[in-house]
């Protein structure tokens, strides 16, 4: 992954920039409204808005990335400079800002939200060094961009709610995933979740959140008229949690289950979106 440009370094879209993408789109079609160019201005500021919370956060931890010996950091391996990437969060910052104006009024609070929580992770508050509030802000980066989707075209109501919650509890896995894979860089600077209760529990607790999810998943599939056809995708967890118990149990895997789970995410959720088009586009919902 070394000889990707510097940027495409920097910004991490295929991280989880496509998730968050994913995320604001299945908010949206989860209304069962029509989409309209709102949307694409939505789905920018979801894009420019994680690129400067990624970028920022690249720069925060720059001389602790250094200590690593091959930095993921572009900035800690000297293949891009901090003035650049400070050019580039502030262009990022600006589109963000843009598509904030262009969309609905009632979505201000949410978008602010968004941007206080991507600057507070790295800066001021520092909340990815602070155990338990590490899980809390990377939960609402996914659960945020879920929740403007579906705000764009209707109120909150039950079902955005358990949409926001599961989102969630998937972003504080993604947040216990970087944790464990980062360890032993963090372990003698930051006090966060993994570094203050250790490896292997780190490695239940994820386990435990993503059965937690797809728990409710199936609680709320089952029981929600339009949902039924969620109840497949149930047995797919497996394909999640299994390299997490891999890594647990294969040290050597560990600076790999993180992209893996990440790429099978997002394989996931693509295939899980075309299956909600399938079944609206049949008259099913």
């Amino acid at each position: 992954m070394y000889i990707y440009h510097p940027l495409r370094r920097l910004i991490r879209f295929e991280a989880y920039g496509i998730l968050f993408i994913l995320a604001g789109m299945f908010g949206a079609l989860l209304t069962v409204l029509p989409p309209d160019s709102l949307l694409v201005v939505l789905l920018i500021f979801i894009a420019a808005s994680s690129a400067f919370g990624f970028v920022i956060n690249d720069i925060s931890d720059m001389a602790l990335d250094a200590r690593a010996v091959k930095p993921r950091n572009p900035l800690a391996d000297g293949s891009l400079s901090c003035r650049t990437a400070k050019q580039v969060s502030y262009f990022f910052l600006l589109l963000s800002v843009g598509c904030m104006v262009l969309m609905p009024v009632h979505l201000l609070p949410v978008e602010l939200a968004v941007m206080f929580v991507f600057v507070t992770y790295s800066f001021f508050i520092e909340a990815k060094n602070i155990a338990g509030l590490d899980l809390v802000y990377h939960a609402l980066f996914p659960a945020l961009y879920g929740l403007l989707g579906y705000m764009l075209y209707h109120p909150p109501d039950l079902t955005g709610l358990v949409f926001f919650v599961l989102l969630g509890i998937f972003g504080a896995v993604g947040e216990l995933c970087n944790e464990i894979r980062d360890l032993e860089k963090d372990r003698s600077e930051r006090k966060n979740t993994v570094v203050l209760v250790g490896e292997r529990r780190g490695f239940y607790l994820m386990m435990t959140l993503m059965v937690m999810a797809f728990a409710i998943i199936g609680i709320f599939s089952s029981g929600e008229p339009g949902f039924f056809w969620l109840l497949p995708f149930l047995p797919l967890g497996l394909v999640l949690i299994y390299p997490v118990w891999k890594a647990m149990n294969e040290p050597g895997y560990r600076q790999k289950f993180v992209d893996v789970i990440n790429t099978r995410a997002i394989v996931l959720a693509v295939v899980m979106l075309a299956v909600y088009g399938i079944v609206r586009f049949t008259g099913y919902i």
